[in-house]
């Protein structure tokens, strides 16, 4: 029990942490963006105003390669065919071990895509990210099973029909995307607004569909007598803070680099309302 309070905990505390950071300017503009958002890092001549800023700008001089991202994804396929040995889930029955698969897949289709569709680039990004991200693929890999150990598992009923082919259609629908963008990126000299036929009128939706993801397994496994896993919904909502961060910033740098006019009628994330 002590575990699960923690995980949740965890989850939440950092999504507050994200929400403070973009509210406010100074650490905002220091931290939150990353990649082609991200501005450049002052040089050691630039005197800063304060000592203030000196600090922050001190500590968000610490930056690793943005294609780290690709350690995200090994450490959660590591992690899942660590917890399949050790928990034996692979011969667990019903609602267990199709979330272990579940969350293996994401694992390892979003491990061949960093391979793949990553362009060759000087990008970076702030340290913690990059902690965060890890800490977050270790932890999740634990969401998806305690709660079986605490509560007890059960079978799969309608969850089979209803959120196993919406989850395999999330993954299909973020990974037709992720091809998209790298397309985009590497068959034109410059940077191009995104318009994929199946998405018009979003911005990201590959990030719609990474929260459809989590937010899915988390129904999917719920513990015997409840309709949701609270770690993984607490993990959903983390996913969901912190992409929606990211696709403010992106439809802002979208707007910056193309024009308010080609952008202001197109949503983030949310279809038909943000």
């Amino acid at each position: 029990m002590v575990v699960l309070l923690l995980l949740r905990a965890g989850y939440l505390a950092a999504s507050a942490l994200i929400l403070v950071l973009q509210a406010i300017p100074a650490l905002r503009s220091r931290f939150m963006a990353y990649g082609s958002r991200a501005p450049p890092l002052k040089t050691p001549a630039e005197t800063p105003a304060t000592a203030l800023d000196g600090l922050l700008d001190y500590a968000a001089s610490f930056q690793v390669p943005h294609n780290y991202f690709t350690h995200f994804y090994a450490i959660s396929v590591a992690s899942s065919v660590f917890w399949g040995w050790r928990q034996e889930l692979w011969g667990a029955g019903g609602k267990v071990r199709m979330a272990w698969l579940l969350m293996l897949l994401q694992g390892m289709r979003r491990l061949l895509e960093s391979h793949v569709y990553t362009a060759t680039s000087r990008s970076q990004m702030w340290f913690a990210h990059w902690m965060l991200g890890c800490l977050f693929y270790l932890a999740t890999n634990i969401a998806i099973w305690i709660e079986f150990e605490v509560d007890g598992a059960c079978p799969l009923g309608w969850e089979a029909i209803v959120l196993v082919p919406a989850i395999l259609a999330a993954h299909y629908l973020q990974h037709s995307y992720h091809a998209y963008l790298y397309r985009l990126r590497t068959q034109n000299q410059t940077y191009q607004l995104p318009s994929h036929p199946l998405f018009p009128n979003l911005l990201c939706p590959h990030y719609t569909c990474e929260v459809a993801i989590y937010a899915l397994l988390s129904f999917l496994a719920a513990p015997r007598g409840r309709m949701v896993n609270w770690s993984l919904m607490s993990a959903s909502v983390f996913v969901l803070v912190n992409l929606g961060v990211t696709a403010v910033g992106t439809k802002e740098w979208y707007a910056d680099k193309f024009g308010q006019s080609q952008v202001s009628g197109r949503k983030r994330m949310i279809p038909w309302l943000w």
